[in-house]
C-alpha cells in the first residue's frame, strides 16, 4: 500500500506567508475603495482622534498625572485603547467580508482572521510611531525609556483587543447577536482601562477591582517602557497574556465543536 505524500513543514510555512500576504494586499486594497485618499484613512481617523483629544486638553487644563508632556500621555493611553478597538473590530468585520472566500478547503478562517489581525497590528505600531515622532518635531517631546518593555505593552493592548474580536467572532457563529452586541462589551473600556488616568492616582479599592482588566495592565505596561519615572503599581504582563490565551482557547474549541456537530456547513463557519 502507498503512503500518502507529506508536505515539508516548512513548504506549508511558505504557503501560509503567501496566502496571509495575498489576504492582507486583498484588505489594503478593498478596504476605503473609491475614496481618493483611499488607505490612508486608516491613519488619518486615529490620528485625527488622538488630535481632537489633545485640544481638549489643553482646553479644559487637564492635569497630567505623570512628569511629561500632554502628547506622550496621551500616547500611552488612548493610543493603545483605540488599536485594540479597531482590532477587535477589524476582525469581527473580516467575519463576513470573507465567507465568499472560505468555501476554498485552502482558506481557512484563522488564517484570514490572523491576516487581518497582522495588518491591524502592523496599521497600530505605525500610528504609535508616527504620533511620538510628531511630538517629538512639533513639540521637542520624546519619551521612550524602554523602548523593548514600551513595545510588549503596546502589543499586550492590541493583542488583546485582537484575542477579545477572535473569541467574538468565533462565539457569534452560535449567536449571531453578539456581533452587534460587542461594542456594548467594549464602550465601558474607554473609561475603565486608565485612558486619561493612571493606576497609581487611584485608590487602592478602585486599582484591585479594576486589576481584572487585561487592556489597563497592557496600557500601564506600556507607560512602565514610555516614563522613566514612572512604576505602575498596576502594570503586570500575566493579566493580558492569561487573557489572550483563554479568549484563543474558547474561540479555538468553539470553532472545533461548531465544525464537528456541523460538518456540511464547515467551509462558511468560522471553523479550521
Amino acid at each position: 500500500m502507498t503512503r500518502p505524500a507529506t508536505t515539508h513543514p516548512l513548504t506549508a510555512i511558505a504557503r501560509w506567508v503567501r496566502k496571509m500576504k495575498a489576504i492582507i494586499m486583498r484588505e489594503v486594497g478593498s478596504r476605503y475603495t473609491g475614496d481618493a485618499l483611499g488607505y490612508l484613512w486608516a491613519y488619518i481617523v486615529p490620528l485625527t482622534w488622538i488630535g481632537v483629544i489633545y485640544i481638549l486638553f489643553i482646553v479644559l487644563g487637564r492635569r497630567i498625572p505623570i512628569d511629561t508632556d500632554i502628547g506622550s500621555f496621551i500616547c500611552s493611553g488612548v493610543v493603545p485603547y483605540l488599536c485594540a478597538r479597531y482590532a477587535v473590530n477589524a476582525i469581527l468585520r473580516a467575519r463576513t467580508a470573507y465567507r465568499h472566500i472560505l468555501s476554498f478547503p485552502s482558506v481557512s478562517p484563522n488564517l484570514v482572521g490572523g491576516s487581518v489581525f497582522l495588518l491591524e497590528l502592523g496599521n497600530s505600531v505605525l500610528v504609535f510611531l508616527i504620533l511620538l515622532l510628531l511630538n517629538f518635531v512639533i513639540f521637542g517631546f520624546f519619551e521612550m525609556h524602554d523602548p523593548v518593555l514600551a513595545m510588549w505593552g503596546f502589543f499586550l493592548a492590541v493583542s488583546s483587543g485582537g484575542a477579545f474580536g477572535y473569541m467574538m467572532a468565533s462565539l457569534s457563529t452560535i449567536v449571531p447577536a453578539l456581533t452587534r452586541a460587542t461594542p456594548i462589551f467594549l464602550r465601558p473600556f474607554f473609561y475603565i482601562s486608565g485612558v486619561f488616568y493612571t493606576a497609581n492616582e487611584l485608590p487602592p479599592a478602585v486599582r484591585d477591582w479594576l486589576s481584572w482588566n487585561p487592556l489597563f495592565h497592557g496600557i500601564e505596561v506600556l507607560r512602565n517602557g514610555l516614563f522613566e519615572g514612572y512604576t505602575s503599581l498596576l502594570g503586570t504582563s500575566s493579566v493580558p497574556v492569561a487573557f489572550i490565551i483563554v479568549c484563543v482557547a474558547i474561540g479555538f474549541l468553539v470553532q472545533r465543536r461548531r465544525l464537528a456537530s456541523e460538518p456540511a456547513e464547515g467551509d462558511t463557519s468560522w471553523a479550521i
